[in-house]
């Protein structure tokens, strides 16, 4: 495991499994967040993420967390990482993480956001978390499918345990 792509719902836990797994692996990470947002929660382009993440995924080593599945056909994800890791977390604990991660950060922003981005929890994300992001599992489980066949490593984690379990592994 080199190249490393992180994915799941917010409030998975790719953040925080991909910073352990860093500095376990001695490899850098790169934080979706960082990419999509310039400060104050300014969109960069869809041009500009784009590049970025091209510039990312032709290093030797990386470990990306965050989703965008459409764009990881165009910016080099998908052809480049070797290992892709879903966290398939339910989503009840998904939405009580971010709501955790809101009350603790609120006041105190987190490293993986750009500067003067302070952590939110909106109706959007809520909706997102409990409604939107379970409705694409049937997609996403076809492009995890997709992923195998292209010689990618494909691993499923679901649960807390099964992390830390396969965590201990590596």
């Amino acid at each position: 495991m080199q190249k490393i792509w992180i994915t799941g719902s917010s409030g998975a836990g790719k953040t925080t499994l991909a910073n352990k797994l860093g500095s376990k692996l001695n490899i850098p990470v790169y934080h979706r967040d960082k990419i999509t947002w310039k400060e104050n929660w300014i969109t960069r382009s869809e041009k500009e993420q784009i590049e970025l993440v091209m510039g990312i995924s032709n290093k030797d080593k990386w470990i990306f967390e965050g989703n965008r599945f459409t764009a990881s056909r165009v910016d080099g994800r998908l052809d480049n990482c070797d290992t892709l890791i879903y966290l398939d977390m339910n989503r009840f604990i998904c939405f009580y993480r971010c709501l955790k991660r809101y009350l603790t950060h609120r006041n105190n922003p987190r490293c993986e956001l750009p500067k003067g981005c302070k952590e939110e929890f909106t109706m959007e994300v809520a909706k997102y978390i409990l409604f939107e992001y379970p409705r694409k599992k049937s997609q996403l489980k076809q492009f995890l499918k997709e992923t195998t066949s292209f010689g990618k490593k494909v691993i499923i984690l679901k649960g807390k345990r099964e992390v830390k379990k396969w965590y201990k592994k590596c």
